[in-house]
């Protein structure tokens, strides 16, 4: 579907003339290759720089027959009719001779990597030699040339081996039509030579006496491998396809002209149709471009003496003529070339007879029309049409076309004031022909306007040569713009079309001072069009009021030529945007780069689609990024988008067309269909697309909300209202799923709405206005409404009231009646299971629904009927009680058989146990309860039933060890003494208090009998004060106190009695004294320890260092079995712990032997290799234990100070105070700096990582998060101010 664009032409000059031969330099940039090529004739070799027009003549050589540049040795290889092999070098000028041939030579040919080279002798003799000139063999072109007399065939590429297709076998053995020439000395003599691009083979072209002409094939080392089958009338040009797939040999015919194309072992393959016949016009030459892509042909007119190029494409297995370049007999061309360079393998070469120099530009691009679906593909004299809005026709097949006299050249396609599309035909006659598309579909029409011929213009000595303009494309309704390059400036022309002199002229145009090489149109309001330039240069330029073109500006400036420019144009000119596609294969938007590796790229509304080789993306031009992303075939390539369809249409590699569609150019359609309220054609795309349905609510739910009515209306086929109630899920699908096409978008809901509850919200909604329209459409629609809502049991209660309802209409009718609820509840049993809804029925209580579900679902009556016979006997509340235990809806159950009365409560009790519904029973067993009569001998009956329940729900809590909650329960029972023990047990001491009292037992022996239990518990105050209430001894009291080490309390309570003072010198003051030497002691040893563990932290880490840096020698690295309590990176370890010695490889899978080992780790065993990390966890923990001291210091100092023990308190409070600076100051020490940053490091391997460092880093997570960063500690106001500090 890609148009061969002429994206440049640059005319040189120089005073050479009569030119053969034309080398490049295929190490040169496009600069040098431009103005500096080497040229020869029969007789002369010269280099010219055709920038400046100087001629050097680098040697004088007669007879030369074939002339090659050798970029290894950077020299000119020329060889002689003499037969002399020469080497010319083009810096100095030297000539050397390299070899000689004494019968003369007629060809010579060097192989692509310049290893081996084919001589053509004038006995018609192949000679192969290496770079050398070593001859590596001779072969006699003439003999051999049967293709039954090779000497190896095992029938591999026989054409009886090959598949013939339609033909069938017989066509293998099918007789040829060959006919020997009659006489072979008319036959033209020459003898051609081609090479494959990998230089593995090379093919010989000539002519033998038995077959006429023929070629035989040759591996590198010249032995002949394969004959080519005889045909009549070959010619003898022969030019080997690149990739090496086919050799295009031009062949005539009675009725027809072709190239031939054969495979390497010598059988016809295809052919491409020639437009002319070889008899007026015979081909001169064959070139295919270095990729592979073009094929050209000269051609001679004989009759007009006029030269002709023709460029041939091909796609999908036709071949397309893309351009045609037609020479005057006054300056025909003396030779071409392909580009052999990376990234120029579309530029042609040109040297005419008169010393002009061209140099083509070539680029594939599609012609087509923003997002209409108009594509145009250029095939001769044909333009192949198709709209792919309406159709999807496979090339080279197409929806119209359109068919002139002479051969097209470029088209560009528009839409005039009118809104008709508009193509404009640019044919090698230099004309213009204006067609008007009409009709759609798969028939287009097309109408004529007219043709324009070339009319005066002054820059014609300039653009003699054919198709000279490129980048074409429409200005405006009647003004295109083109551009013409010479030498190194360009011009930008304004063509202006004359309807009325049916010419078209130069209206106006604008110098640059480098050649252009691609444009676009601009802003089309603003009259604006960008034109770029081969330095990279993007020019703004605009059409002016007096209808001049201007240059506004330099819009951007890019590293590379740009392969396409697009202007995208939106509502808002802020928003407008460049987009390029470089040579490099980089995409631009204004020069911010989006992707490399893009083969093509499209606008699609407000989209950026391009593709990659295997990726098709979309980027959102608003903000640039990337929204979609999708897998493609290798090679396919953007023909273009159609706009109301979201239909992208891409073309594959080998020319097949494939049609997808984008969920996120679908979302965006959708999207504005919503806008507009029109559901159906939304959920029609949707259906059609498989796009989640609960982006129509989701897109707005406010408007949804608003609108639901118009939903429901349009939406008229009930399916489709069930389809997307079943879809209905609680999530904002424009926030997750399609969050692509939201990216800016806030939702907004209505007020009270949730989208934890969306399903229900929108279900209720839908529900209230389908059942107050009373339309039997939606009766199936609610029913998935409340199947959605969970609401089965309504479900069927709608079903069993229109089946009631049909019943009854049949008892008045004698007409059939629709069977509504049998449709109703099949499509309930396909929404629900069928066990799951016969419950429900069964859960209604009603057993004519019962009945009539079992017998539409398909049941077996051996399993339900007996089972509803016996219910049926049952009492109405036994009944249901006995239905809701079946379907284990047991609170349900216990209502019901609360109804049957005190005759049931055993059964009753034991479901109650049975079902732990002791909670439910208590609410419902209450004598002012709903349930329950409020008679006296009702009142008796219910608390009997609520004690014994009140007893069973203590027993069960007492099982669940609630033993508090039990106490409770056990006295609202009736049983005092087990709520009493319960109590006891808890430490409950009011309660038991209270209960002991209650149940008339000795509250202060009971009291007294807890002592035991609160001191063991720790509640010193609790029993000091049962001690003091229930107690006969008051030192016994104070005695709980100071077990507690309480003594500020115990000093208020003696000092209070004053009675017991004596108790304050003789048992509180010891006590205290003795409490803090223990205190002091034990700050003492902490301290000893704390500086011990510091120290050894110190020793071990320099000990490591000097392991590490190498200073201990013979020392053993520990075994790394604690690999698996490290974190998942440390799995990186150094190469001397994957020996096969480290180990039995313990996984320690079991967390109890996980935390074995743990606690193995962190031994404070010297030798220990994880010594360190359990150094520093004891010594957090020790931290910590230390600075919980605070508030008992600050007691004990306080009651010191109550007992006048100054000296005691200042001696205690000074240390503690030394104690705490000590810690916070080896807080630096412990905690360093290397530990931080191994907690704040990412572990990412890289090849440079050094893993021996980074599992010493890790070693780290073997300690508690919290306990690898300092302690955090709470310090509080513990010092006494009036207490003297010795420091």
């Amino acid at each position: 579907m890609r148009n061969l664009k002429l994206q440049s032409c640059k005319q040189l000059e120089a005073k050479v003339s009569n030119i053969k031969y034309l080398l490049l330099d295929p190490n040169a940039n496009r600069k040098e290759c431009d103005s500096v090529v080497y040229v020869a004739s029969d007789s002369q070799l010269f280099e010219v720089k055709t920038n400046i027009g100087a001629i050097k003549e680098l040697a004088a050589v007669p007879g030369i027959v074939a002339v090659e540049y050798l970029a290894l040795n950077n020299e000119i290889c020329l060889a002689t009719e003499a037969g002399e092999v020469l080497a010319v070098s083009p810096e100095t000028g030297t000539i050397n001779e390299s070899t000689f041939c004494d019968v003369g030579l007629q060809n010579m040919a060097w192989s692509p990597d310049q290893e081996v080279a084919a001589f053509i002798t004038k006995t018609n003799n192949l000679v192969v030699m290496t770079c050398t000139y070593d001859v590596i063999t001779e072969h006699v072109l003439k003999e051999q040339c049967d293709p039954d007399s090779q000497f190896v065939n095992v029938g591999w590429g026989k054409k009886e081996t090959q598949f013939h297709g339609t033909e069938g076998k017989t066509a293998a053995k099918k007789t040829s039509d060959f006919k020997p020439p009659k006489n072979v000395e008319l036959i033209p003599q020459d003898i051609e030579i081609t090479w494959r691009a990998d230089g593995s083979y090379f093919a010989v072209s000539f002519v033998s006496l038995q077959a006429g002409r023929m070629f035989k094939v040759f591996n590198k080392e010249g032995d002949l491998k394969y004959i080519s089958e005889r045909w009549n009338e070959l010619q003898s040009p022969i030019a080997w396809r690149p990739t090496g797939t086919w050799l295009a040999i031009p062949q005539l015919f009675p009725n027809k002209t072709t190239v031939a194309l054969f495979e390497k072992n010598g059988l016809r393959h295809r052919e491409i149709l020639m437009p002319f016949s070889l008899i007026d016009q015979p081909i001169r030459s064959l070139h295919w471009s270095n990729d592979s892509d073009i094929l050209a042909v000269e051609s001679f007119e004989t009759s007009t003496k006029k030269q002709h190029i023709y460029l041939y494409t091909i796609s999908n297995y036709h071949w397309y003529l893309k351009q045609v370049l037609t020479f005057d007999e006054a300056d025909p061309v003396s030779c071409h070339c392909w580009d052999q360079r990376i990234g120029e393998e579309k530029t042609m070469h040109l040297w005419l007879k008169s010393g002009r120099y061209f140099i083509y530009r070539w680029r594939f691009d599609f012609d087509r029309f923003e997002r209409s679906g108009i594509v145009a593909v250029i095939d001769g004299n044909k333009l192949l049409i198709t709209d792919f809005s309406t159709a999807v026709v496979p090339p080279p097949m197409s929806s119209g076309e359109i068919q002139i006299e002479t051969y097209i050249n470029a088209c560009a396609i528009t839409k005039d004031n009118r809104h008709e599309m508009q193509i404009c035909i640019y044919d090698a006659n230099e004309q213009l022909q204006l067609f008007r598309i009409k009709g759609s579909g798969n028939m287009l029409k097309f109408d004529n306007i007219c043709t324009l011929k070339r009319g005066h213009i002054e820059l014609q000595k300039h653009i003699a040569p054919p198709i000279e303009i490129g980048n074409f494309f429409w200005f405006d309704e009647s003004n295109l713009v083109a551009t013409v390059n010479i030498a190194k400036t360009s011009k930008v022309l304004l063509l202006s079309l004359d309807m009325g002199s049916k010419t078209y002229n130069v209206a106006t145009s604008l110098h640059l001072s480098s050649n252009a090489v691609s444009s676009c149109m601009g802003f089309a309001t603003l009259e604006q069009c960008f034109v770029q330039t081969i330095n990279g240069k993007i020019n703004q330029i605009s059409l002016q009021s007096d209808n001049t073109l201007k240059l506004d500006k330099s819009y951007q400036q890019m590293q590379q030529s740009a392969l396409r420019l697009e202007w995208h144009q939106t509502q808002s000119a802020q928003s407008d945007s460049l987009i390029s596609l470089l040579e490099n294969q980089r995409l631009y938007i204004d020069g911010e780069l989006v992707s490399g590796d893009v083969t093509s790229f499209c606008l699609a509304g407000n989209y950026l689609a391009y593709t990659k080789l295997t990726e098709l993306k979309f980027v959102l031009l608003s903000t640039r990024q990337h929204v979609y992303s999708r897998n493609m075939e290798r090679g396919g390539r953007l023909v273009t988008t159609i706009a109301n369809d979201a239909r992208v249409v891409l073309q594959m590699p080998r020319g097949n067309l494939e049609v997808i569609s984008p969920r996120v150019l679908s979302l965006e359609i959708i999207g504005q269909l919503l806008d507009q309220n029109r559901y159906y054609e939304a959920f029609n795309i949707l259906r059609k697309q498989r796009i989640n349905l609960n982006i129509i609510c989701d897109h707005n739910m406010v408007n949804f909300v608003n609108n639901v009515h118009l939903f429901l209306n349009q939406i008229a086929n009930p399916h489709w209202l069930n389809l997307f109630l079943t879809d209905l899920q609680n999530e904002d699908f424009s926030k997750t799923m399609y969050h692509s096409n939201y990216v800016t978008a806030e939702n907004v809901y209505p007020e009270g709405f949730d989208i934890a509850s969306k399903v229900t919200y929108l279900c209720e909604l839908l529900c209230s206005y389908m059942t107050g329209s009373g339309d039997d459409r939606f009766r199936l629609p609610i029913i998935t409404a409340y199947v959605k809502m969970g609401k089965l049991e309504e479900a069927l209660q709608l079903i069993w009231e229109v089946k009631k309802y049909k019943n009854e209409l049949a008892k008045e009718t004698t007409e059939p009646v629709d069977e509504a609820a049998e449709e109703a509840l099949k499509y309930l049993l396909y929404l629900v299971d069928v066990n799951e809804l016969y419950n429900v029925a069964l859960g209604t209580y009603d057993f004519g629904l019962v009945l009539f579900v079992a017998q539409k679902s398909q049941k077996d009556p051996k399993e339900f009927l007996p089972f509803l016979n016996e219910l049926k006997k049952l009492e109405v509340n036994y009944r249901r009680y006995k239905i809701d235990e079946h379907l284990k809806r047991y609170e349900k159950a216990l209502e019901n058989i609360v109804k049957c009365g005190r005759e049931k409560f055993t059964e009753a009790l034991d479901f109650i146990k049975r079902h732990d519904l002791y909670k439910q029973a208590l609410k419902l067993y209450q004598v002012n309860g709903d349930v329950i009569s409020t008679n006296q001998e009702s009142r008796n009956n219910v608390l009997e039933c609520q004690q014994e329940i009140c007893l069973a729900f203590a027993d069960y809590l007492r099982g669940k060890n609630d033993l508090e909650s039990a106490s409770i329960m056990y006295e609202r029972g009736g049983n005092i003494a087990q709520a009493l023990l319960s109590a006891k047990h808890v430490l409950d001491w009011r309660r038991v208090l209270m209960l002991a009292k209650k149940d008339s037992q000795d509250v202060a022996t009971i009291a007294l009998s807890m002592m035991p239990a609160l001191l063991e518990q720790g509640k010193y105050e609790v029993a000091h004060q049962l001690y003091k209430t229930y107690g006969t001894n008051f030192k016994d009291a104070l005695q709980c106190l100071l077990k507690g080490n309480l003594f500020l309390e115990a000093i208020m309570e003696a000092r209070l009695n004053s009675d017991e003072n004596d108790l304050l010198e003789g048992l509180v003051k010891p006590e205290l004294l003795m409490y803090s030497r223990q205190l002091r002691q034990q700050f003492v040893d902490d301290e000893k320890q704390f500086l011990e563990y510091k120290q050894r932290l110190n020793d071990v880490r320099i000990l490591a260092q000097q392991k590490r840096d190498g200073i201990v020698n013979g020392y053993d690295q520990c075994d790394i079995d604690e690999a698996d309590l490290l974190s998942d990176t440390t799995s990186l370890r150094s190469s001397r712990y994957t020996g096969s010695s480290q180990g039995t490889g313990k996984t320690f899978r079991s967390s109890k032997n996980r935390r074995k080992h743990e606690r193995k780790l962190l031994s404070l065993k010297p030798g220990n290799p994880f010594e360190d990390i359990a150094l520093i966890d004891a010594l957090y923990n020790q931290v910590v234990k230390l600075a919980n001291q605070q508030q008992r210091v600050r007691d004990t100092c306080k009651a010191l100070l109550e007992l006048q023990m100054d000296d005691v308190a200042t001696a205690l409070q000074t240390q503690f105070g030394v104690l705490l600076a000590l810690l916070q100051d080896s807080f630096d020490a412990i905690w360093t700096e290397e530990m931080v940053n191994a907690q704040a490091m990412q572990y990412k391997p890289t090849p440079y990582t050094d893993y021996t460092k980074l599992q010493n880093e890790q070693r780290y997570a073997v300690l508690a998060p919290h306990k690898r960063f300092k302690p955090q500690l709470n310090l509080i106001d513990w010092r006494c101010e009036i207490l003297a500090c010795d420091h």
